[in-house]
């Protein structure tokens, strides 16, 4: 064997070497990247206990911009808030929950004790069901004083 086809077969060496490790290296990013990935994953499912609740907030007193702000807060605590507004009156005088599907029950008992409800109301929409609407929830003027806002004195500060 000759000098020149011993570097060959030394510089072949190196050349495995270093594609060995880009492999190693290639291989940790993408297990450290599905680690982050199923990390994230279970942040995500510890925010929606039994899966994702999808409402409507519909704003009953006639404090203004009440269902907006409250649906940034939902947002922020995990909840799937798919349209706000007004609901047809201004004078509930309690927040009610009208759940559109009568099918998850699961569901209702988590949004009652997020706005501190002790009854929900069934009232099956087709409209809402086909927009996978679980419930509608209707702002009365005792949202005020509920622990969600309580939690957010920043925002409670200018409805007061």
């Amino acid at each position: 064997m000759g000098p020149y086809q011993r570097e060959r077969i030394v510089s072949m060496g190196s050349k495995g070497k270093l594609i060995l490790i880009l492999l190693v290296l290639c291989a940790g990013t993408f297990f450290v990247w599905r680690w982050q990935k199923e990390k994230s994953r279970e942040t995500f499912y510890r925010n929606f206990p039994r899966g994702v609740i999808r409402v409507e907030i519909l704003n009953g007193t006639d404090i203004g911009d009440l269902a907006y702000t409250l649906t940034k807060i939902l947002r922020l605590d995990g909840f799937d808030v798919a349209e706000f507004g007004n609901a047809p009156s201004m004078k509930y005088p309690e927040t009610m929950i009208i759940d559109r599907t009568g099918r998850h029950p699961e569901k209702i008992s988590v949004l009652k004790t997020y706005f501190e409800v002790d009854k929900a109301v069934i009232l099956y929409d087709d409209r809402r069901e086909m927009e996978k609407i679980d419930a509608t929830v209707i702002l009365g003027h005792d949202i005020l004083t509920k622990k969600l806002f309580q939690n957010h004195k920043n925002l409670l500060e200018v409805y007061l």
